[in-house]
């Protein structure tokens, strides 16, 4: 039989609907996961003194979590290549067929055999294995991003604090204030930016910044936007980076070990700051003009 070396253009689409729609089965939305991770997660202990590290305690939960779910995932797609997929199941008919006629009497031996026997299958069909590792890392950044997101609304909501998101409410929502994507929420709601921009946070969420924070300077320059307030839980900021930041209107939000690293720099403050200040100064600048 011919070996599979590598999966052509209509089969590698083929397996990518495959493995979307076991995972949307298989795998819950990153906020159902984190709603799992509270359930069990002793929420009485979350205070304004300590948001960085209850932030870096529900990544960690949650992606636990998911690992738990994307591992019956990948069970049941190496599972069910063979029946879904004609090449897969030629191989797997082949070194199956092979296994049974030599089957060895003693369990030591066959366990041997049986190892030799994966390791061949696995060998023959990692053309779909390959597919199947790249679609779990890129899943797994994208799942990243939200988790991240879910956490923070999820924070503003214990506090009680009044916002609107792009998830929550829409993006023709923001779309239609000149907003882009690259805007994740705005606090207090989007009625106060329209009555007054100066006077909301406006903010943004990247798990890592690498170069894409410059998508927040070009969302500042084309939405005319004040500033915006830019939410990390990267550790590996360089005082290069920061300094870059600083010749923007960003204010950037990080976890606290993060801060102590910049602490030179004002335009970067703690989570801890961004909750117990900045936030609250905004909704009691709303408070008082709406009473």
């Amino acid at each position: 039989m011919e070996k599979l070396i590598r999966l052509n253009e209509a089969q590698k689409e083929q397996f990518k609907k495959f493995i979307k729609n076991n995972r949307k089965k298989i795998i819950p939305k990153p906020k159902d996961i984190l709603k799992e991770v509270l359930s069990k997660y002793d929420t009485s202990k979350i205070d304004l003194t300590s948001i960085s590290q209850t932030i870096i305690d529900l990544r960690e939960l949650s992606y636990n979590e998911f690992l738990i779910y994307e591992n019956e995932f990948n069970a049941v797609i190496l599972r069910d290549i063979a029946n879904k997929f004609n090449i897969a199941d030629d191989i797997l008919s082949e070194i199956s067929r092979d296994f049974f006629e030599h089957l060895p009497a003693d369990y030591e031996s066959f366990k041997h055999c049986f190892s030799n026997y994966f390791g061949r299958y696995a060998g023959e069909i990692s053309p779909y294995i390959y597919e199947l590792c790249l679609s779990n890392t890129q899943s797994r950044r994208s799942r990243a991003g939200k988790i991240f997101e879910s956490i923070i609304y999820y924070l503003y909501e214990h506090f009680e604090y009044s916002y609107n998101s792009q998830a929550k409410i829409g993006k023709k929502v923001f779309s239609n204030l000149g907003l882009g994507k690259v805007v994740d929420s705005i606090l207090p709601s989007v009625e106060a930016f329209k009555d007054s921009r100066t006077k909301t946070i406006v903010g943004s969420m990247k798990t890592t910044l690498r170069e894409r924070w410059q998508e927040v300077v070009e969302e500042i320059d084309r939405s005319n936007l004040p500033n915006i307030y830019l939410l990390t839980c990267d550790t590996d900021i360089s005082v290069s980076k920061a300094t870059q930041i600083k010749e923007h209107n960003i204010i950037l939000v990080v976890l606290k070990s993060t801060k102590e690293n910049l602490a030179n720099f004002r335009n970067v403050i703690s989570f801890e700051n961004y909750f117990s200040n900045e936030i609250t100064q905004v909704l009691d600048y709303w408070n008082k003009n709406n009473g």
